[in-house]
């Protein structure tokens, strides 16, 4: 059996219609018409968040290197970096199975690695 009350069939009294009063406010202001809180005009404006200070000590994975580092340079290229070239930076240590760099040798690196010459391909 059920723990509800019975039923007596009538519905609960419909609210009141918004008046021409509460209308022409709503036409003011957008935010009330939609059922939001109004923000207060003393409030400072929101502030954007501040991006974090890289330390150059900081140990990453690749992954990350790439997104948030290195820009220009992608995952792919990195990790065939680090299988091919004898100048790639040595892991600072581990998280798991991923390897750790450090970040301040992923830049060096970067800044340093060799390049390809303009026009040396032989795409014609």
């Amino acid at each position: 059996m059920s723990d509800t009350p019975p039923s007596t069939g009538e519905l609960p009294p419909a609210s009141e219609p918004p008046t021409d009063e509460d209308r022409s406010a709503d036409a003011r202001n957008p935010a009330a018409a939609s059922g939001e809180l109004a923000a207060d005009s003393t409030a400072p404006p929101p502030t954007t968040p501040v991006p974090a200070v890289v330390d150059e000590d900081q140990a990453v994975g690749l992954r990350e290197a790439a997104e948030h580092h290195l820009p220009g340079i992608t995952l792919f290229a990195l990790r065939f970096a680090r299988a091919n070239d004898s100048t790639f930076p040595g892991p600072a240590g581990k998280r798991g199975a991923e390897l750790l760099y450090r970040v301040g040798d992923l830049k060096k690196w970067a800044r340093n690695r060799p390049r390809a010459a303009t026009g040396t391909t032989d795409l014609d």
